[in-house]
Formats: C-alpha cells, structure tokens, sequence
C-alpha cells in the first residue's frame, strides 16, 4: 500500500557529551520529553501517513513506551547517523511514499509553518533544507593559526530536511566510504539540486546542557504567549436610602447607598466576576451565594483577596484590568486615583495594571433614571511561571 508522506525521526544517539546516564532526548521540557515534543509536532501537523523512529537499541523499550499511537513505528537504528537514515529509508520504501522527511528528534522547536513550507517547496523540487544565514564573526584557528573566514556565502544547515523518496534512497544506497553530517550533501554528491529555503532561529540543535537550558525558557515564552486568558464581569445595585456608598472598597458621602446581601460594592464585585471568568471558575454566586448569612454586609475586599489568592493557586497573574463605572451620580471622577490605588493593594498589582473610566447612559434606562449604579470589567490574564 503506498503512503505518499513519511518522517523519519532520528533518535539513535546515546548523547554522552550531554548526560552520561540518561540520553538528551529522554529530558523533559514542560513534562514532556524533547523527543515527544518533536513526534507531536509531526502528528499535529497531519501531513504525514507515518512517522518511523530510528531508535538506538538501548532506548526501543523506553521510546515505545512513550508512543502507543498506530501512527508511529519505532525501529532499531546503526552504529552512525548515516547508517540510521539508510535503516529508517528501508523501513519507509516498504510503504512506497513519494516524499519523506528526515529529522533530529533533539531539535524540538520548529514551528508547523516550517513543515508546510518545506511541503509546499517539495512539490518542484528533489530536496528542500531549512538554513539560515551566519551574522557572527567566524574565525579558522588551528594551533598559532588564526584567520578570517568570510561568512558571505555560509550556511547553517537544519532539520526537517525533505526529500522526494526514490532521490534520497537511491543516494544513501550507493555511498560508498564518504561520512557525511546531513542528508542534503548525501543528495548533492549524487549530482541533485538542493533547494534552500529560510530556516528558524528556534529551531536550533539540543547538544549541551546550555542548550537545554535555553530550551526550557525558550518553552515558557510559548506557554506565555498560550496561556493567555480573558475575562468580563458586569454587576448592577439598585440605590436604597442612605448617607453613603462603598465603591471599589473606598466610602463615598452620598445621600443614597447600594442595596446588596453584602456591601454592595458593585465595582469589586464585577472586577471579582471578571477574574473569575479568566480563570474558568464560575462567578461570584457560585463562590459566596447571597443566600448564605455568613456573608451578609462582608466587606468585598475580602472576595478581591480571595479571588487574589485563587490567581496564586491557579498560577495565573493579572495583565491588566479596564473597569467602566456606568452612572449618573455621584460624580466619582474626584475619586479615580484612590479606586486605582485600592484595586491595586486589593490584588497585589501595580496601579499601571490598572485603568478606571467613568461614563453616563445620557438620562436614559434605569441607571439614566438614577435608580442604580452598573460597572463592567475586562481583565487578562496569564500564565505566571
């Protein structure tokens, strides 16, 4: 049966320059293996009819332990990089694809943008490389030896490297003594045009420890930029008689106050509703229902500070709030930077997270009538690593 697209993932090296008791693709990075983390990419891009891991023999038992997916097959890899490849092209030319990817499992990082753009460059071409151009210095030295080597027409060569099949197999068949570092010189010595295309700084090689390092920030940056969250939270309290107000936690003079089963405090109580949302956890009646006693005429900083705490415990921060007061009276805006101020103590949170407007209905519905006061809240969050 043919599959026209296959990936090789090498994942034979015993990687002693960077562990000697454990192999580079075996450590984890956001609980997860580094070479997991390079077969998901494949399989999540759906290009590709089977993934073949190349596997050291020491390590099959372990690597199929982590893959129990139908789609992925692991098989026995050879003493050298080389012998590896030519071992997983066999593996593959029993599937008769017509294009297959070659790939070092310690390179993690490439985007699903790389794949496809090496696909799409396939399509009119025998074989396609992700490089990228040296900006750096480079220099010969051997011994008292040191020179300048020009970096115009250098390049740093990476993986996924794709290849129409029959081109790359018929090459890696026919060496004969020659060690090469990559599968595009195997091509190119076999008279085959080579296609460049612009590689990705991320996705550079796991080698050292350093490098492992690296990936671990270069990981919470991506989970940054997905762990981002927003919530809304909107509260309305009608006007009762009274002497004054509590808005945003600060007390207003006033010739009405809010009716509410606790200080009414409707600003706090939409910024409450608002992270609550970004946390996915339900609003503020799920957490104090205005049924329960207990809760009768609590201050509503202390449901700011335990949505605070829950902040903590999810480990999510604040990014910034936009709060919207929607009244006629009082007139609060004499008041804007003491509500910033305790917004901010309430939550732990610089005043420079925090913006407070204030706007009218221009005499129209209820809150135009007077009757009450409305605020609506946006906040983001994210992750807080």
């Amino acid at each position: 049966m043919q599959k026209s697209n296959l990936a090789i993932i090498l994942s034979g090296g015993l990687g002693k320059r960077f562990n000697n008791k454990k192999a580079k693709q075996f450590f984890k990075i956001n609980n997860l293996t580094i070479i997991e983390k390079s077969v998901n990419k494949f399989v999540e891009s759906r290009l590709f009819d089977e993934i073949i891991i190349v596997s050291h023999d020491k390590f099959i038992k372990d690597t199929k332990l982590l893959f129990k997916n139908k789609q992925i097959s692991i098989i026995k890899g050879g003493k050298t990089r080389q012998e590896s490849v030519f071992n997983g092209l066999k593996e593959a030319k029993k599937k008769k694809p017509k294009y297959i990817f070659i790939h070092d499992s310690v390179r993690p990082f490439f985007s699903l943008n790389l794949l496809n753009s090496i696909f799409i460059n396939l399509k009119k071409n025998i074989c396609v490389i992700p490089t990228l151009d040296v900006y750096d210095s480079v220099r010969y030295l051997k011994k008292k030896d040191y020179q300048d080597v020009s970096r115009e027409n250098l390049k740093l060569i990476q993986t996924p490297q794709g290849f129409c099949f029959n081109s790359i197999y018929e090459a890696h068949k026919n060496i004969k003594g020659s060690i090469y570092t990559d599968d595009s010189m195997v091509l190119y010595d076999f008279k085959n045009k080579i296609k460049l295309i612009k590689g990705e700084k991320s996705n550079f090689k796991i080698t050292t420890k350093e490098d492992f390092e690296l990936g671990k920030l270069l990981s919470k940056g991506l989970n940054y930029m997905n762990e981002i969250r927003v919530g809304t939270g909107f509260d309305v309290h009608r006007f009762k008689k009274g002497k004054f107000l509590k808005l945003f936690g600060i007390k207003i003079p006033f010739d009405k106050s809010l009716e509410g089963h606790s200080d009414a405090d409707v600003g706090f109580h939409s910024i409450v509703d608002a992270v609550l949302g970004g946390l996915c956890l339900g609003d503020i009646g799920n957490h104090f229902p205005p049924t329960d006693k207990k809760w009768k005429n609590k201050a509503s900083v202390f449901f700011m500070k335990y949505a605070r705490d829950l902040l903590i415990k999810e480990k999510f921060k604040i990014n910034n709030l936009d709060i919207t007061l929607i009244c006629e009276n009082p007139r609060v805006s004499v008041y804007k930077s003491s509500f910033i101020k305790s917004v901010s103590e309430a939550l732990n949170i610089d005043i420079k997270r925090v913006n407070i407007k204030g706007t009218t209905t221009e005499k129209l519905g209820f809150l135009g009538r007077e009757e009450g006061i409305a605020c609506q809240v946006s906040v983001t969050l994210s992750k807080d690593d």
